[in-house]
């Protein structure tokens, strides 16, 4: 493991200064210029005050370890060290104002200058976290499946007494609706299910592997702490191909739920808050943790997409799902062993996919997330329950969320690719970056034709509109035979008006 250097004496990274440089020179220019100031030449009044602060900020970022080398991908600890650079520098220079030095300068210009720099370097930082910390997104078509186990557990029944003891507390707790579709799984007269009612996953952890063929725990996941490492943890009590029945209410259950219950209007806001509270704010850094100490993981928001994935992820296949009495229960099969208790996985707002590019030569193309987390796991599970629309999309695609609807509508998810642009993988105009598997998928003719060139940000797709697969591959064929006779340059403004013409004036949007 590398071990930080303590070293007070460090090359610096000239990227990281100029950036820096770059940062403080807009938010001078931004507080000079929208600050009301009894004198007509601000710039020249303020410059020796601003060489002094930028004096200040590059000794203080140094001294801090800011430039150095081996940044840190923590996004607190940049912030933090951005907030020590700043307090340093308000405290030299508010003593500053001490001194005979001060003639007529103004305090509030030292606090424009760091509020700014505070609000761009946030900005910077989250930009670098979300590019470094991107997820990768895997076209995980068709689930791999471990090898069945020769071992084989011997079935053993329960007395009369036990069995029905059992059935009744079930019904009780869930219904008879519940039941009845449950034992189509799994055969509760039989030693070897596993039944719970707890929300603590050490209830299942303490009981022996390889012994149970099914596990049902009826306790709600939203009030469940570490769904993955519950998930998990059953996995390894499992043997292949056993059961495993869990539920849970999804957000859109929620969401009718509190719609219903209170007056139209105040709904909305309790809804918001509820939404605020128990999803957005638990995904940001360092909430999470808070969040969980205060509710303990209870009464969690999860979207179907959610709970699957986590389940795919955790080695599972999604055999049924059905809503009964507005839980929605899930019936899954183990298929995969885990060497290794899963931890939750972070997202943010970026994700990676591996796509082609000019020469064939593989790269990952930036683009915001518009899918629920885990979504990257439903991908053959969508292949078997969903059908194609118009445009090769998914009908009623359960994992994208409310807000990706809405990005993907109006070709917001795409702009991160212009990072594949500035980094020369992709040009503006060009065909789309695909899979290897969608690239298999087209005539030997079309792929020669697509990697003699580099793929683009607006793809041919946005001038013609096709509506199926055949017509998508025809509009990419005549945008590369125009390439092809015209030049690369011609063909793109050609094309470039016609998809500006598109987005712009008709309002064209995406299925």
């Amino acid at each position: 493991m590398k071990q930080k250097s303590n070293k007070l004496i460090y090359t610096p990274s000239i990227t990281v200064v100029l950036a820096d440089l770059l940062l403080l020179t807009v938010a001078v220019l931004i507080v000079l210029a929208v600050t009301p100031f009894s004198s007509d030449i601000p710039f020249q009044k303020y410059f020796d005050f601003t060489f002094f602060y930028f004096a200040c900020w590059f000794i203080s970022s140094y001294l801090l370890k800011r430039y150095t080398l081996e940044r840190s991908n923590s996004y607190m600890n940049n912030i933090f060290k951005l907030l020590w650079t700043i307090l340093i520098v308000q405290i030299i220079l508010s003593a500053l104002f001490l001194t005979p030095l001060n003639t007529s300068y103004s305090i509030w210009i030292i606090v424009g200058y760091s509020l700014l720099m505070f609000s761009l370097g946030s900005i910077s930082y989250i930009i670098q976290f979300s590019i470094s910390n991107a997820v990768e997104y895997k076209d995980i078509l068709e689930l791999k499946k471990d090898k069945p186990e020769d071992s084989k557990i011997v079935t053993k029944k329960l007395d009369k007494r036990s069995s029905q003891i059992l059935i009744d507390s079930i019904i009780e707790y869930s219904g008879e609706k519940v039941f009845y579709f449950i034992s189509r799984y799994l055969d509760f007269n039989l030693k070897n299910n596993l039944v719970s009612f707890s929300s603590n996953y050490f209830d299942i952890k303490s009981k022996p592997e390889k012994k149970f063929t099914g596990i049902a725990i009826f306790n709600k996941l939203n009030n469940i702490r570490g769904i993955n490492k519950l998930f998990s943890i059953v996995n390894h009590k499992l043997p292949m191909e056993g059961t495993f029945v869990c539920n849970f209410e999804q957000r859109s259950t929620r969401k009718k739920r509190i719609y219903d219950k209170y007056p139209r209007g105040l709904n909305y806001i309790i809804y918001f808050f509820d939404y605020l509270t128990r999803r957005v704010i638990p995904k940001f850094l360092v909430m999470d943790k808070i969040y969980y100490n205060i509710t303990r993981g209870k009464n969690r928001i999860l979207s179907k997409t959610e709970v699957l994935g986590r389940l795919v992820y955790c080695g599972f296949d999604i055999v049924e799902t059905k809503k009964l009495n507005e839980i929605t229960y899930v019936i899954a099969k183990k298929i995969k062993n885990l060497d290794v208790i899963l931890e939750s996985k972070r997202y943010g707002p970026l994700l990676t996919l591996r796509r082609l590019g000019k020469n064939g030569k593989v790269f990952n193309v930036y683009k915001f997330r518009t899918m629920y987390s885990y979504a990257e796991y439903l991908q053959a599970y969508i292949y078997r329950t969903s059908k194609l629309q118009k445009g090769g999309k998914f009908n009623k695609d359960i994992r994208v969320n409310t807000m990706g609807k809405f990005m993907r509508k109006y070709w917001i998810d795409e702009l991160p690719m212009f990072i594949n642009v500035l980094r020369g993988e992709m040009k503006l105009v060009g065909v789309r970056p695909l899979s290897q598997h969608y690239y298999s998928l087209y005539s030997p003719e079309l792929q020669k034709m697509r990697i003699r060139y580099k793929p683009g940000l607006l793809p041919p797709f946005y001038a013609d509109l096709p509506e199926t697969l055949d017509e998508i591959q025809e509009s990419e064929f005549r945008y590369l035979q125009s390439c092809e006779k015209n030049g690369v340059f011609v063909t793109d403004m050609k094309y470039l008006v016609k998809i500006l013409n598109n987005i712009l004036i008709k309002r064209v949007k995406s299925a």
